[in-house]
């Protein structure tokens, strides 16, 4: 009898458990306070505490997100600390210990609250619950999902300066030259500027599904950290091959360069396009080409994007991509304008190829120190 007790009283203690998943970020003052409260109301109840870390974790993030979408709301106006008790109550942001010891006590009755709240919104669940959230108050502050991020220390001014790097190196002026040079003397300016502008439109989509792929790839095998600390350590390595080819450039050897193998057939794809079919071909296969020459900034900012809330990370590949063929309207522009000719583009990059490894050098090496802050947390 003595013995059944002791396992109704289990049993029934075991009920009461309150099952909690926590949502936070690595860093964040206020998902640390959050636990720690967590960690002291364990004492008067019973737990059953699951704790997602989302910055560093592309799963984790993904489960967050589904989160929100389970309860219709807007992740955008979410953030971190995110905590779903019993899979009907959705808390934002911190609360005060009583509004929690109110909601656990709630919960153990099982009369969660349904519905999203924040510190400023929960009310007590004696009381009609609010189903809309008001920006938290009082200090109860949310920290953006994105905080301490890939996309926060992707500032936009690295990564338009990345973009520019990867479009500006030697071998995209070269192709584009190439593309120009064989149009104009085919079928004359005009079909040159559209030819250009069909060029720009096909890579810009390629070099999309190319970024795009590669997140879903590392995100799905949840390799977002090694990614990150792989193209940590490959920053560094083009930043100094970009020094080095400044101080004792060969063409082709050790920069960020097409590879003298690869230029034969990018000259053959360019110099057979002459309709805007034939372009937009020539485009897919120069899209290919490239990857070996101008892939380096573009995998470095993937890293820092693959760590970021996803919803931010299109917007962000778009303007990367944008300002990656931005110079190849403007050579196509310049060129239909008369401002300029293939054989002046073709000597300025000639003469000024050194300067152009040089600022692809620097950039990367302020990428590869913002990768490596966050990757060993050194500040």
């Amino acid at each position: 009898m003595k013995r059944f007790c002791v396992l109704f009283l289990l049993f029934v203690s075991l009920g009461f458990a309150i099952e909690i998943d926590f949502y936070y970020g690595q860093g964040c003052p206020h998902c640390a306070s959050t636990s720690q409260l967590f960690t002291e109301l364990s004492k008067d109840y019973e737990l059953n505490l699951t704790e997602h870390e989302v910055y560093y974790h592309a799963s984790e993030r993904a489960k967050m997100l589904s989160e929100y979408e389970n309860f219709g709301y807007d992740v955008a106006q979410g953030g971190v600390p995110t905590t779903v008790v019993e899979d009907r109550t959705m808390i934002i942001g911190g609360m005060e210990e009583s509004q929690w010891r109110d909601l656990f006590d709630a919960c153990e009755e099982e009369r969660c609250p349904e519905g999203v709240f924040t510190h400023a919104s929960f009310v007590v669940p004696d009381h009609e619950p609010a189903n809309e959230t008001e920006p938290a108050e009082n200090g109860s502050r949310i920290d953006p999902i994105e905080e301490k991020n890939g996309v926060t220390d992707l500032t936009l001014s690295v990564l338009i300066g990345a973009a520019i790097v990867d479009s500006v190196n030697p071998c995209t002026i070269a192709v584009m030259i190439l593309l120009i040079g064989a149009i104009i003397s085919a079928k004359g300016k005009k079909n040159a500027l559209i030819s250009g502008l069909i060029f720009a439109a096909v890579i810009f989509i390629m070099y999309m599904i190319y970024g795009l792929g590669i997140m879903k790839a590392i995100t799905a095998l949840n390799l977002t950290s090694i990614f990150y600390a792989v193209v940590t350590v490959g920053a560094l390595a083009l930043s100094l091959m970009e020094f080095n080819a400044y101080f004792n450039y060969k063409p082709g050897f050790l920069a960020v360069e097409m590879p003298m193998f690869l230029r034969p057939y990018a000259k053959k794809a360019t110099e057979g396009a002459t309709s805007p079919a034939g372009v937009a071909i020539a485009a897919l296969f120069c899209s290919l080409f490239l990857v070996p020459c101008s892939s380096g900034p573009y995998l470095l900012v993937l890293g820092m994007l693959a760590k970021a809330a996803t919803l931010q990370t299109i917007s962000y590949l778009i303007l990367y991509n944008f300002f990656f063929v931005l110079p190849m309207v403007i050579i196509a522009v310049a060129i239909y304008l008369g401002r300029t000719t293939v054989d002046q583009l073709k000597s300025a990059k000639d003469k000024y190829i050194k300067e152009i490894h040089l600022f692809s050098g620097v950039i990367l090496f302020i990428l590869f120190l913002m990768m490596l802050n966050q990757l060993l947390g050194i500040i």
